[in-house]
């Protein structure tokens, strides 16, 4: 037994028409009477369904698209226009369902209010985006304006630091400490600020250079140390047996660990302590920094590297520094975690950040003594460097202008007329003139020496 024969058409609460396979209207509701405006039941049969459903995307392809679906599936659902006898247009969401071959039932709604309300809200979040767009456009051009006298003020602070304009009382100095703290702050908050204008933009690019990141995490640390003093804090990174290497953006990841580090400083009360270490695990630098400061309530830990969101009412800052952290390691393929209190304590915070590794600058080792090899192989290696060694060196420059060398380090055993001659080669090529070179002598001539120094070339001790 069909639908129709089992229920009637009157008994629906929207409007339908039932046609025939060509999708002639054999008969209709009261419904589609009123919504059509069409004065009766007849006016409406024997029209073409399709006609009064139009759907502009498909225009005269529309019959066969419906033919064609309801041979594939049971329904079609589609939004369209629907014309009524005066004249009148409205938004209409149609259902056309098979119900065997030769009959379609169609179901039409009225969705013109929703439709309105749709265009409506995506008009008012285009405005909204407009805003948004206006508001960082200013807030970029007002940080540009602030970001050149700010570096005027810190190179004069800092010259006046040194002494340029003459020696300076204690408390002229205390007040120029405090005033370089507060420029360093201004500057970060504009670099947010234009950093986070550049990754909405997609514009923000990453000069990336091998970066040992233990030793920057050291230089930060000595940088945020006059605000720990401030607070009588102890803050320590970790020595590390090896150096640990990632291909990333210097600059921006100095950024990083500067944020990181002066949110820890920031919340963590006076006479407190921040650990910070740098670790290789699994392809990643995992870099935490630990505090027993006041942590963060749970509540507030999802949202914590949204932008603009800081914890709790009376906290100073712009809400930035987190979401600039995380921004930036995801840029650089890494992550971002926030776990409060530490693990295994029940205080503080633990923000970690993660970087893919890479293997450390590629040191090019010239010599054919096994033992010197060793050694030296050995110590680089120890600092996180990769090693090349070249025992032969035929032809040195083109054999490793290819490779990318950070250094050369060349036996100051082998003869000095080779030695010279390589030397000579390496500063004489544009590709490799500017890399460090360290001879390894212990007898070497001072004349020869102070030659090689004129040349910019170090003369260690030979280990061996």
């Amino acid at each position: 037994m069909s639908l129709v024969n089992r229920v009637p058409l009157d008994a629906f609460g929207e409007a339908v028409f039932l046609t025939d396979a060509e999708f002639h209207v054999i008969a209709c509701n009261p419904q589609a009477v009123t919504l059509l405006r069409a004065g009766t039941e007849q006016a409406i049969q024997g029209r073409l369904a399709t006609d009064m459903l139009t759907d502009h995307d498909l225009s005269g392809e529309y019959p066969t698209y419906l033919s064609e679906r309801l041979t594939a599936v049971p329904f079609v659902v589609v939004e369209c226009r629907v014309t009524r006898d005066d004249g009148t247009r409205f938004f209409a969401e149609a259902s056309a369902h098979r119900i065997n071959d030769k009959t379609v039932l169609f179901t039409v709604r009225d969705i013109t209010v929703k439709t309105e309300s749709l265009h409506r809200l995506e008009e008012a979040n285009e405005r909204l985006r407009a805003a948004d767009r206006d508001r960082m456009e200013f807030v970029s051009n007002v940080s540009h304006e602030l970001r050149t006298p700010l570096t005027s003020m810190s190179y004069a602070l800092t010259n006046m630091r040194r002494g340029l304009c003459g020696a300076l009382p204690e408390k002229a100095i205390s007040y120029i400490e405090r005033l370089q703290m507060d420029v360093k702050r201004l500057m970060t908050t504009v670099n947010d600020i234009l950093d986070l204008r550049q990754i909405e933009n997609g514009t923000l690019v990453l000069h990336k250079t091998c970066v040992p990141l233990r030793r920057l995490l050291q230089e930060v640390a000595d940088a945020v140390m006059i605000q720990a003093e401030a607070k009588h804090q102890t803050l320590v990174v970790e020595p590390a047996l090896r150096e640990v290497y990632a291909e990333a953006d210097k600059h921006k990841v100095e950024r990083v660990f500067f944020n990181i580090l002066s949110n820890a400083v920031k919340y963590t009360p006076d006479g407190g302590v921040i650990h910070a270490a740098v670790r290789s695990t699994q392809g990643q630098a995992v870099i935490e920094v630990d505090d027993n400061g006041i942590g963060i309530p749970p509540e507030a830990l999802p949202r914590i590297s949204q932008r603009y969101f800081r914890v709790g009412d009376q906290v100073s800052g712009t809400g930035l520094g987190l979401s600039i952290v995380r921004e930036i390691v995801e840029l650089h393929g890494g992550t971002f975690n926030v776990l409060s209190p530490v693990p295994g304590t029940a205080c503080g915070t633990r923000v970690s950040v993660s970087f893919p590794v890479c293997a450390g600058p590629l040191s090019i080792l010239v010599s054919g003594d096994e033992a010197f090899i060793h050694h030296l192989s050995a110590d680089e290696m120890a600092c996180g460097h990769s090693v090349s060694v070249d025992r032969r060196a035929i032809d040195l420059v083109e054999e490793c202008a290819a490779l990318h060398p950070a250094r050369f380090l060349l036996d100051g055993a082998l003869p000095e007329s080779c030695l010279s001659d390589w030397v000579c080669q390496i500063r004489g090529d544009t590709r490799l003139a500017r890399l460090p070179i360290v001879i390894f002598s212990s007898e070497m001539e001072p004349a020869r020496r102070e030659a090689y120094a004129r040349m910019q070339v170090e003369v260690r001790p030979r280990p061996i």
